[in-house]
């Protein structure tokens, strides 16, 4: 019996020594939407009614056009960017902001210039990447683009207009006055050529992740460590605050309605005119443009940083 008892305590012993420790599980991000209740599609009618324009525009149905212009306004322009638990994300410097970079895509017509087609999928960001060592570019996804919260991105290529693309010399990719590095649209076909297309927008658990543009990337060529921020939820719909390391963002559950529409929608003959009556703001100084000396002014501070992105172009080769 004694022998028994003492091969048993070695038993223990040794099984002891081959145990292997297994941390717990990462906690992931909480679920968009999950402290709200469900927002009918017309309450984003009525919303964003306050800030732009509903028009019809086929093949998309009501869509929205914004009216605050800004100064060669793009969207994905005016804020920036932070990393989260769903990758980059995109910050708005809008009170509206937290519907149409989030929710629905972004087109363009001649007509209408840029307009949102609504949404019921949250998303850190609906864009696409371009990368390069020394530029970074990001596109809003077109309403064409299929997309399947099941699965992804179904569309067999990513053919996304020039003008869409918004690039910034990837030095200034964190900077919180991101709009003022922007280059112009112009740049937009050269930079479009020497930078590669980086596209992964994944699905896990109904819920969307941008994940095409890695941090890793962004850490090397600014030798910089990107702070990780946690997605926190907000209780009232307005502009998204950052915290030390928290994003609170009102991000509620959209319910779809096909008997939905907006209250007051604009025939699409007046928005132009409507838009003109409209003062225009410099997105890099953000302040109205009322004289042609102002304009001249924001015009050579872009021609300031086209020659610096040349610049740099010819001291790479």
């Amino acid at each position: 019996m004694r022998k028994i008892f003492i091969f048993v305590s070695l038993l223990t012993i040794l099984l002891a020594g081959c145990v292997v420790y297994l941390p717990p599980p990462e906690r992931g991000p909480s679920l968009a939407g999950e402290v709200y209740p469900e927002y009918d599609l017309d309450y984003i009618y009525d919303y964003l009614s306050d800030y732009g324009f509903w028009v019809y525009q086929p093949p998309y149905g009501y869509v929205w056009v914004p009216e605050v212009r800004l100064y060669r306004w793009r969207p994905y322009s005016y804020g920036y960017w932070v990393w989260t638990d769903f990758g980059w994300t995109w910050i708005s410097r809008f009170n509206w902001g937290w519907i149409p970079f989030h929710y629905g895509r972004w087109g363009w017509s001649r007509d209408l210039g840029w307009f949102w087609v609504p949404g019921d999928i949250w998303a850190p960001a609906w864009v696409v990447w371009r990368y390069s060592r020394y530029y970074v570019g990001w596109a809003p996804l077109p309403p064409s683009i299929r997309f399947d919260v099941r699965v992804g991105l179904i569309s067999h290529s990513l053919v996304i207009p020039s003008e869409y693309w918004v690039f910034v010399e990837v030095d200034y990719f964190l900077h919180s006055r991101l709009y003022r590095y922007l280059l112009p649209v112009e740049r937009s076909l050269t930079l479009v050529r020497k930078t590669s297309l980086r596209a992964r927008l994944e699905v896990h658990n109904r819920l969307v992740y941008n994940r095409g543009l890695e941090k890793q990337l962004i850490e090397q060529a600014t030798r910089r460590t990107i702070r990780k921020y946690e997605l926190a939820p907000q209780s009232t719909p307005g502009a998204t605050r950052v915290r030390l390391n928290r994003v609170e963002m009102f991000r509620p559950k959209i319910k779809s309605s096909p008997s939905a529409r907006p209250k007051k929608i604009v025939d699409k003959t007046k928005i132009k005119k409507q838009l003109r009556e409209k003062e225009i703001i410099s997105s890099g100084e953000q302040k109205a443009v009322k004289s042609s000396l102002e304009l001249r002014r924001v015009h050579e501070k872009e021609l300031k940083l086209l020659e610096k992105s040349h610049q740099r172009e010819v001291e790479i080769l």
